[in-house]
């Protein structure tokens, strides 16, 4: 066997390798899983792999190949020398950015030993990895035909693995390709000014929808990371960008989404159309809806973007002060229509260190303008320059086009690690609290104590994002209040022990509930969140939860299209 080993698995061979597995009981009474006595026969997979003309895959961890019973060396060298490349992942019908939603706790590890038994983990059994809308209709009335876990697995930079669960049948739409942009877009149906857009198929990621834009002389509204998908979970749980604070949200850029809901129905979902849907799916999150596409506003390239590479170091003892004058100057930096991505570091032995990039879009490379900006953490340095315990110093350089910094700039995340994360939206006045604020610093300074964790600040809110109603949408009301986004990153290694992963886990959401003291009232962004938050639906989507249930349960009567702490996961499960 091959390199293409992991995406041409006989399925015949595979349907035989179910057959004698040993049948477990199913989770939820409403879906049928693998191992099941519902599942279907293998005569009723053998016919679905013939509609959809040899798409089905029986779906294996990453990994497989390395280990028995799957093991081809060669296939496993292909599967090392890709391990950490995002777009390989994507394709892959089994693998994800974060193992610890492909593995679950089950071993089926690269830098494992290969006689060491490949698990399913939380790998979805099937995957049909459809090419067309037909596809998508075939594959959802299969699922809903058989009442199966199903899952919608696009680029899956996800951190809560909505597109992955054990004994599930997964629809990848990665292979739907497609970039149009039109100068007089009018959504269907609707009487209104047309305007420029850009309508973007499933399985393109934001980087080549980056390099269109360019080329076109527009930008679009688009994730961090150029690997991430442009039309699958980014938008539907909001979609932050270091362009948000200019012209909002994801979801407040979002024209159209054309799909296929649980009845097999293709259907367009507009202000106009469907409209309650698509109220539904501007923040809702997975669950609702196949999206086929995605329709954005573009907006004019931006010629010219300031960027400032900000180091402030300190000792650990200065750290807390150090930290409570950064948090302060987070307003200044939003006044001057800054946006930022903020690390926060232990610098083992003895220090600590923040690093930031801080954007200004449209700027005329105004070199004087950005100092005066940061002036407030220059003098803070220079009153501690005797003490020797701070300091603070920047690189400014002009970028002369947005693509430039996505490809010059911006790393990809990690891939192929197992990380865990918790996050919690802060609105202006946590930052200007003068009590609280030493408080913050001195938590987060704390939190960074540990081996792994990372903390991150993200100043992609306010300006632009700050003006829907919190209720225009069904996505966080707390974005509407929000200035930042703090994040804290956790994680293990292949060869942790699950007693040691679960605490780990358990850490991360203690400290998560934690954080969120700090700012009562708030929630937290849907796609980088704790999956273990005790009461996710008013975290996730505040007083907006009963309307997107409501809207759920319409649109899926049945739960058809699951995923965990996805809406309709208390009524439905996943």
């Amino acid at each position: 066997m091959g390199p293409t080993y992991l995406r041409n698995v006989s399925l015949a061979i595979s349907i035989i390798f179910f057959v004698g597995a040993i049948a477990t009981p199913s989770r939820y009474p409403h879906h049928c899983a693998a191992g099941d006595s519902c599942w279907p026969s293998a005569i009723s997979w053998a016919e679905l792999n013939s509609t959809l003309h040899g798409r089905l895959v029986r779906s294996l961890p990453p990994a497989a190949p390395c280990h028995v019973p799957y093991y081809d060396a060669e296939a496993c060298a292909a599967v090392q020398a890709n391990w950490s490349q995002e777009n390989w992942r994507s394709d892959q019908p089994g693998a994800y950015q974060d193992t610890a939603w492909e593995n679950g706790d089950g071993p089926c590890y690269v830098d494992g030993p290969k006689n060491v038994t490949c698990q399913q983990g939380l790998v979805p059994y099937y995957t049909a990895a459809v090419q067309s809308l037909e596809d998508i209709q075939v594959a959802v009335d299969f699922a809903r035909d058989n009442s199966l876990r199903t899952r919608i697995k696009g680029a899956a930079h996800d951190y809560l693995g909505k597109s992955s669960g054990k004994g599930s049948f997964a629809i990848q739409t990665i292979h739907m390709k497609g970039i149009t942009f039109e100068d007089n877009f009018v959504p269907a149906a609707c009487d209104v000014p047309a305007q420029k857009a850009v309508t973007v198929a499933a399985g393109e990621h934001f980087y080549d929808l980056y390099k269109a834009a360019d080329a076109h002389g527009v930008v679009v509204v688009g994730g961090g990371c150029s690997g991430v998908g442009a039309a699958g979970g980014w938008p539907l749980g909001g979609g932050h960008s270091l362009l948000s604070p200019q012209y909002g949200l994801g979801v407040d850029n979002v024209l159209q989404f054309t799909v296929v809901t649980a009845d097999g129905k293709s259907r367009t979902v507009n202000e106009c159309e469907n409209s309650d849907l698509f109220w539904a799916m501007r923040g809702g999150g997975g669950g609702f809806a196949v999206t086929t596409s995605v329709t954005y506003k573009t907006h004019p390239a931006i010629e010219n973007t300031t960027v400032v590479l900000l180091s402030l170091n300190t000792t650990k003892d200065a750290f807390a002060p150090a930290m409570s004058e950064y948090l302060a100057f987070q307003p200044t930096a939003s006044d001057a229509n800054f946006s930022a991505y903020t690390l926060v570091l232990s610098t083992p032995p003895l220090g600590m260190q923040i690093q930031a990039m801080y954007l200004l879009p449209n700027s005329d490379g105004d070199i004087e303008r950005a100092n005066a900006t940061f002036a407030p953490l220059f003098r803070y340095a220079e009153a501690h320059a005797e003490a020797g315990d701070v300091a603070v110093s920047t690189e400014i350089v002009v970028m002369k086009s947005e693509l430039d910094i996505y490809e010059q700039l911006l790393p990809q995340d990690p891939q192929g690690v197992a990380s865990i994360l918790g996050s919690r939206l802060f609105p202006r006045s946590a930052f200007e609290d003068a009590q609280k604020s030493p408080q913050l610093a001195e938590f987060l300074g704390g939190l960074t104590a540990t081996p792994n964790s990372i903390v991150m600040l993200l100043l992609v809110a306010g300006g632009k994002v700050n003006v829907p109603a919190p209720d225009a949408m069904g996505v966080n009301p707390s974005w509407r209040n929000a200035l930042a986004h703090v994040l804290i990153y956790d994680g293990w290694l292949s060869n942790t022990s699950i007693p040691d992963r679960n605490k780990i886990r358990e850490g991360l959401t203690e400290k998560t509930q934690e954080l969120a003291q700090f700012v009562p009232g708030m929630g937290a962004y849907l796609n980088e969140a704790d999956i273990n938050e005790p009461e996710w639906q008013k975290t996730f989507w505040g007083d907006n939860y009963a309307r997107l249930l409501d809207i759920k349960t319409r649109y899926d009567p049945t739960g058809v299209l699951t995923c965990g702490k996805c809406v309709g996961d208390d009524v439905f499960g996943s």
